[in-house]
């Protein structure tokens, strides 16, 4: 898998200097969810997302893969948490008090995301989306959007949970 900072920092994308100031006003949008991993500013599908919470405790299990942090009880649903920083194949950190999880639901399947820190909503019009450099390998972020100076690498929720 290809370093995600690295890409980010490669990445020789034409974007419009004024692509935000003359939106068509017929043009829509879509809301995403902005989140930090890794230095990284993601964003997700906001279809996607159930809910964000914080203060749940992880019960850890055996015989998961790393990045499978373990599971939470949500008001009695049992949802597994992945770590974004270790499916990325990031080193693994003591998360801080902005830590939180991002609870989606991808085609009836319930998952908790482990971020750093959850930034904003996003409205990104579709001509605000690239599609990632071919050059680097990335299978999980299917677009790239800049929103406001910040490069956004947008996550297709079916790739990051394996799911064709």
């Amino acid at each position: 898998m290809t370093n995600l900072s690295q890409m980010t920092n490669e990445i020789d994308i034409d974007f419009d200097e004024d692509l935000e100031q003359s939106k068509d006003s017929t043009e829509t949008s879509k809301k995403f969810l902005a989140f930090i991993s890794d230095g990284l500013h993601f964003a997700i599908d906001a279809d996607s997302v159930i809910e964000i919470i914080n203060g749940h405790s992880i019960t850890h299990l055996p015989k998961t893969p790393d990045f499978i942090k373990g599971i939470i009880n949500l008001r009695g649903q049992i949802i597994p948490i992945m770590d974004m920083r270790l499916r990325m194949n990031r080193a693994e950190i003591e998360y801080g008090r902005e830590a939180c999880i991002i609870v989606i639901s991808v085609d009836n399947i319930s998952i908790g995301l482990l971020v750093e820190s959850v930034s904003q909503m996003l409205d990104i019009y579709e001509s605000q989306i690239c599609a990632p450099p071919l050059s680097t390998h990335q299978d999980m972020v299917n677009g790239i959007a800049r929103i406001n100076n910040i490069v956004y690498l947008l996550l297709d929720c079916h790739l990051l949970l394996g799911i064709n």
